[in-house]
């Protein structure tokens, strides 16, 4: 009985040295500044602004290449949104669920639109959400978190699509 039980005592030291032994102060990541944490924040609040305008465009607009937009920024925004989440878990920090303020007021404002003027309106909403989100990810893609860069570098490309699609539909609304 006494074997067994300095048997399970040293296996329990054993475990926590273990344990110990591959703690994160070996590798340690740096803490996440505010500017950091403000980067996150507004990725976050424009991936739900663009999920939630994609949903009002996908059954307000009679136009297919808005409607064609408007799903493809719920698909693509829904990804990076949890990419982003993700992130955040890592660093034991919330980040936004709902829209801000400003884009909560945006949606109101589309939804009693209808025809070119909603169109328009949302086409050219998304230029502008998208112009800002390619300067914030080139913030990220600086960011002295590795997590940050790589999200700015997997997203970059796809929001400056995302930005020259929006464009060229602009380029063709006919009212």
């Amino acid at each position: 009985m006494k074997t067994r039980n300095l048997l399970c005592a040293a296996c329990l030291i054993a475990a926590l040295a273990a344990f110990y032994a591959c703690s994160d102060d070996d590798n340690p990541t740096p803490p996440l500044s505010p500017k950091d944490w403000t980067i996150m924040e507004q990725a976050s609040y424009g991936n739900i602004a663009e999920i939630e305008m994609g949903k009002v465009a996908d059954s307000i607009s009679a136009t297919d290449s808005v409607k064609q937009f408007g799903q493809m920024m719920i698909a693509d925004h829904t990804i990076a949104q949890k990419d982003l989440q993700g992130i955040a878990n890592m660093f034991s920090v919330d980040i936004p669920q709902t829209p801000d303020s400003l884009h909560a007021a945006k949606k109101q404002q589309l939804m009693m639109m209808s025809g070119y003027t909603f169109d328009t309106a949302y086409i050219n909403g998304q230029i502008k959400d998208h112009q800002a989100t390619i300067a914030l990810l080139e913030m990220a893609a600086i960011s002295e978190q590795k997590a940050l860069q790589d999200y700015a570098n997997k997203y970059l490309p796809k929001v400056k699509m995302h930005l020259e699609h929006a464009q060229s539909i602009a380029d063709n609304l006919k009212p």
